[in-house]
């Protein structure tokens, strides 16, 4: 089963790309990397000299891609040291259970969605009963963390039980479609929350 969770990782790993700028206007920031290949509400990793950061890429183009900066941080902060980027994990296989009854296998795994309209996670890091939560996979960064408190990383549980004879690129086929159906609804911000309605329309605007 240890074969199966690397190449379930391994396949969903795409090359980092060259980070040649990052850019501010307000807090909206520009990351300007050649042919970097994500789309639209897809998680980032920003890496480089500077702490890994993970975001959602908001709107997208060939060669750039904006994020929005979390509330409280300068824009500015990202600017300089990071001269990478690359997709963020979207699934994590967690573990596998054989049952020999009736010949079958049950898989577990966690998923990380993204959503350009977050809803950060209340915490106060050192106070009794506010920690912040973290991932339930033990492989998690702190950039991974950080982007779950964020809100732009919205991780969920999921699972399946396969007959024992189930290849891994079978297993890996299936965790994917899973996964990709839900990051649908996410990216259409049907999932994402977020939404206040003020007496005519929906806004994001909840203040």
């Amino acid at each position: 089963m240890k074969t199966i969770i690397a190449l379930l990782l391994t396949a969903l790993s795409l090359s980092a790309t060259t980070v040649t700028s990052v850019t501010c206007s307000g807090q909206t920031a520009t990351v300007n990397s050649t042919a970097h290949g994500l789309v639209a509400s897809q998680g980032f990793e920003l890496t480089g000299s500077s702490a890994q950061f993970n975001g959602t890429a908001y709107t997208v183009t060939t060669n750039a891609f904006t994020f929005k900066v979390p509330a409280g941080t300068a824009c500015s902060t990202y600017t300089s040291g990071y001269t990478a980027v690359g997709p963020a994990v979207q699934i994590a296989m967690s573990t596998s259970v054989a049952n020999p009854n009736n010949a079958t296998v049950t898989f577990s795994y966690l998923q990380w969605f993204t959503t350009a309209f977050p809803i950060p996670l209340a915490c106060n890091l050192g106070t009794l009963g506010t920690a912040c939560p973290v991932s339930l996979w033990v492989g998690a960064d702190a950039a991974q963390n950080a982007a779950i408190v964020a809100g732009t990383t919205v991780e969920m549980q999921g699972g399946f039980t396969v007959p024992a004879s189930t290849t891994a690129a079978q297993v890996q086929a299936m965790a994917i479609t899973q996964y990709n159906a839900m990051q649908v609804g996410y990216a259409g911000y049907l999932l994402a929350g977020g939404f206040c309605y003020n007496g005519t329309a929906w806004t994001t605007t909840c203040q």
